[in-house]
């Protein structure tokens, strides 16, 4: 018997989205969502390959990972305002997606998001992302910069708007962070060739796993720094602190190993 595509109506009253809330995600056509949705959850609409267009209510908070993964014939995405991250592989694979838009209020853009979306036109982006995954898009050092509040250079993402350092993607080994930098973001590090890198001073926070799984990395901190998330690290990082410093107390307390040099 042949498939028969689908107009899907989400009855109203529905708090959350899930999985499970659509059968034969492959037959939907169109997806009608109520105004009382607050949540689209992890795969909520994967796989809906027949899905063509959908628009998501104001009233949604979160959207989950996956929730449109492989959604091959989706032409636009467009976040409205109240969300503030866009998961991991949320819209990955959306190949025939043109364009994207983007609300001011998201704020970070995590692995693979829009992995495949190759052949997007159109770009909106916020310019107030505190963090963004190098893999985000295809190629995010370009897609970033269509926005004039993002900077790359020497294998470094900067938002010139708030001086987060959101990724490096670089070929060196040894990095020093500009000299206009203020935070290094969420996984900024995260497992890159970078084998010593020196924080300029005037960076005042360093994020969630900002270097962890770079195996072995060597981090010059300035005095400036006065917050570390407690998994900026892993346990193979090394640290230089200048005496008496938030970082050198941070490091102590933490367990993290210190490098015995004087900072130049």
């Amino acid at each position: 018997m042949a498939n028969f595509l689908v107009d899907v109506e989400i009855p109203e009253g529905i708090i959350e989205i899930t999985e499970n809330t659509i059968e034969n995600h492959r037959n939907v056509r169109s997806v009608k969502i109520p105004e009382s949705v607050l949540v689209i959850g992890d795969r909520a609409f994967a796989d809906c390959v027949n899905l063509k267009e959908i628009k998501i209510p104001s009233t949604v908070m979160a959207i989950g990972k996956y929730a449109f993964y492989n959604c091959a014939s989706l032409e636009s995405i467009e976040i409205p305002e109240g969300i503030a991250v866009i998961d991991d592989g949320t819209f990955a694979d959306c190949i025939s997606c043109e364009s994207i838009v983007l609300s001011e209020t998201v704020t970070g853009i995590k692995e693979k998001a829009f992995a495949n979306c190759t052949g997007v036109k159109n770009l909106v982006l916020p310019s107030n992302l505190t963090s963004c995954a190098a893999n985000a898009f295809p190629n995010s050092r370009k897609y970033l910069c269509v926005n004039k509040a993002y900077r790359y250079q020497n294998g470094m993402m900067v938002n010139t708007e708030n001086n987060m350092l959101l990724f490096y993607d670089g070929e060196d080994e040894t990095v020093v962070t500009p000299p206009d930098c203020r935070g290094i973001s969420y996984r900024a590090f995260y497992k890159t060739k970078a084998k010593c890198v020196r924080v300029s001073e005037g960076v005042s926070s360093i994020s969630d796993e900002a270097f962890a799984g770079t195996s072995g990395v060597s981090v010059i901190m300035p005095e400036s720094i006065d917050y570390i998330e407690l998994s900026a690290f892993d346990g193979s990082s090394k640290i230089l602190c200048h005496k008496g410093s938030y970082a050198e107390t941070w490091c102590r307390e933490s367990g993290l190993k210190q490098l015995e040099d004087e900072i130049a």
